[in-house]
């Protein structure tokens, strides 16, 4: 998943879309997002559409969030210049164009059957009830993505947490080695 366009219908060059994957529903409320995690508001309010992240270990969740598009921009915009300039340089040189899905990691060739610990995360950008793209990305490559990043851009993504996830022990790592969700 990138900037880029998704990929377009053919016939009346809207982009391809699937209904939201029940993978991609809320686990603890058990059923579609509805609200944006960090605005509250009706994530079917906003034109720009959404994107919903879920992390995944041996098949448990431990995390998941919806963004509506102006607060993940709004917190891409937090991120400090020098880690938004790594970010970039790290997805133009893994990005692998034409993958999306949750079979294979879209910055490196494992599959989600490969995926160290069974750990990844799962993307999908989203506009009202349909999907119209996805990614999965594997524990490595998230990994490595946050070694990338700022302390700064590191301490917007650990407000994050606490302003939208109270309850979890200040010692737990949802993110390895501290690294922001996935951002594609």
């Amino acid at each position: 998943m990138s900037d880029s366009t998704p990929e377009l219908d053919q016939s009346n060059e809207e982009p391809k879309r699937e209904p939201v994957p029940e993978v991609l529903y809320s686990f603890y409320e058990d059923r579609a997002f509805v609200s944006c995690t960090r605005c509250g508001e009706s994530l079917a309010d906003f034109e720009d559409g959404y994107r919903i992240s879920k992390n995944f270990k041996k098949g448990e969740v431990l995390i998941e969030y919806a963004l509506c598009m102006p607060c993940l921009t709004a917190m891409l915009d937090e991120a400090s210049e020098e880690s938004k300039k790594s970010l970039d340089d790290f997805q133009e040189k893994h990005y692998r164009e034409g993958v999306s899905g949750f079979e294979e990691c879209a910055l490196c060739v494992r599959t989600i059957d490969e995926a160290r610990n069974e750990e990844f995360g799962l993307v999908g950008v989203c506009h009202g009830n349909d999907m119209v793209d996805s990614a999965l990305i594997c524990i490595d490559c998230m990994e490595a993505m946050a070694e990338t990043m700022s302390e700064e851009t590191r301490r917007t993504w650990d407000k994050f947490r606490e302003e939208n996830f109270p309850g979890v022990p200040s010692d737990f790592e949802l993110f390895p080695a501290r690294p922001a969700p996935s951002i594609l």
